[in-house]
């Protein structure tokens, strides 16, 4: 059979979907893919992990023979499982991932397709015996603590231990409804960075976990309560053997998801920093799959042809600058806006030492990029939090100031002014643009 080639690039607001076609449980994956506009279609769009793709699976698209990654494969099989016909949008097939020129415009909509959606599908596996009881144990957490009037920033530094023998629950030590409970946190889709926007500007969304439906609301209630309290959290490093990023990682998610719903978007460096150590296959995607949750961001910021180092200077100037708008004209110039008085845009300076960059030389980048992608130790971590806290009340600390330079520059519809950013106890001004 004859292998599966697009045929053609998208163009404008054109997107693919990709209908799952009804079969027996032992017959291979059918799926028909089609062309439609975002503007008038109706379907729903899957999140999922793209997962280790020397594993691949064997599907029939459009007649034609397709190698997709196992993860999705399983996703798919899910849904032909429940007989679901609405067509569901997946950007591995529904991006030609070959096509430098698609995946830019496609990626560049995808907060917009994910916003679009009907309803977002959360894939996490497959169901493992006890997945039940530990969602019967997320619920009845959710209901006695009113989950849904969850305020974030109660309690927001108090890492005490939680409560379970007053609202009837047991306690987590080595108890097989806590650990199935951290099994399902655990599944990679808290790792990936992709997942943010996907949740974040989702109108609906509903875990499945096998044939089980998840409220995303509940799960993620639950994560952030184990993140935050010193018995779940300790317990879950414990029964999951210490893994890497820790409860950390589910709870990023979790605040990530609370934080967004009361602010709605921040700066893109501010996003960065709440998902420290979130992994893509592609290092510029690190950047590229934030854009849409973050503020002041040119759709013309997620292109593929740009390195890894150009992205990360750009956002290293935006960090510090401080809330800058990043825009491009029409002739291709590309422009670092402050819109109020520059003497505001300043950081303290532990924060950015807090976020120096330990690996710029194994990454290839500039020293004076802050580091906004590498989680960071559990002392670095007490050591910020300790900064954050009672340092800036102590004493004075001091702010890299913004500043305007003498140097005009002539660029129509920006003030003859260049940006420059002084820090102190550095000798040397950088200019902006500044050069990669």
């Amino acid at each position: 059979m004859e292998a599966f080639k697009y045929n053609h690039t998208l163009q404008g607001r054109n997107i693919r979907l990709l209908k799952v076609i009804p079969g027996a449980e032992s017959t291979v994956l059918r799926i028909e893919l089609m062309e439609r506009s975002l503007d008038d279609a109706q379907f729903e769009a899957l999140s999922y992990v793209w997962g280790d793709q020397k594993e691949k699976m064997l599907a029939i698209c459009n007649s034609k023979q397709l190698e997709i990654g196992a993860n999705l494969y399983a996703a798919l099989l899910q849904k032909r499982r429940r007989r679901c016909t609405v067509p569901i949008w997946a950007d591995q097939i529904c991006i030609d991932q070959n096509n430098t020129d698609e995946k830019t415009r496609q990626v560049r909509l995808m907060r917009t397709i994910y916003a679009t959606a009907d309803r977002v599908v959360i894939w996490l596996g497959e169901q493992q015996s006890e997945d039940e009881d530990a969602y019967s144990l997320a619920k009845h957490l959710y209901r006695k603590f009113d989950g849904r009037s969850y305020d974030i920033n109660a309690g927001k530094y108090d890492f005490h231990d939680f409560d379970c023998r007053s609202v009837g629950v047991p306690e987590p030590l080595f108890n097989w409804r806590w650990t199935a409970f951290f099994n399902i946190i655990s599944n990679p889709w808290f790792g990936r960075v992709w997942v943010v926007q996907e949740l974040l500007v989702a109108k609906k969304s509903v875990m499945w976990r096998g044939r089980l439906d998840l409220d995303t609301d509940v799960i993620l209630w639950l994560a952030m309560q184990v993140g935050r309290h010193r018995n779940l959290y300790c317990n879950f490093n414990n029964t999951m053997g210490s893994p890497e990023f820790s409860a950390l990682t589910a709870r990023d998610i979790a605040s990530g998801y609370y934080a967004f719903k009361d602010h709605g978007p921040r700066p893109i460096y501010g996003v960065l920093s709440r998902y420290l150590g979130m992994e893509a296959t592609d290092s510029r995607d690190r950047f590229f799959a934030l854009a849409g949750v973050s503020l002041g961001l040119d759709p013309a910021f997620v292109d593929y042809k740009k390195t890894f180092r150009e992205v990360a200077c750009l956002v290293g100037k935006m960090t510090l600058l401080g809330f800058p708008t990043y825009r491009v004209t029409g002739n291709g110039t590309e422009l670092l806006i402050l819109n109020d008085n520059p003497s505001n845009h300043r950081f303290l300076i532990d924060w950015l030492a807090f976020h120096a960059n330990p690996k710029n030389i194994e990454l290839g980048l500039p020293s004076w990029v802050p580091d906004l992608l590498s989680p960071h130790k559990p002392g670095l971590l007490m050591t910020g939090f300790y900064n954050s806290l009672y340092l800036q009340t102590e004493r004075p600390l001091p702010n890299p100031r913004v500043r305007f330079s003498d140097q005009p520059v002539d660029i129509t519809g920006v003030g003859p002014t260049q940006w420059q950013i002084r820090v102190p106890n550095v000798s040397r001004t950088y200019p902006f643009p500044l050069t990669p």
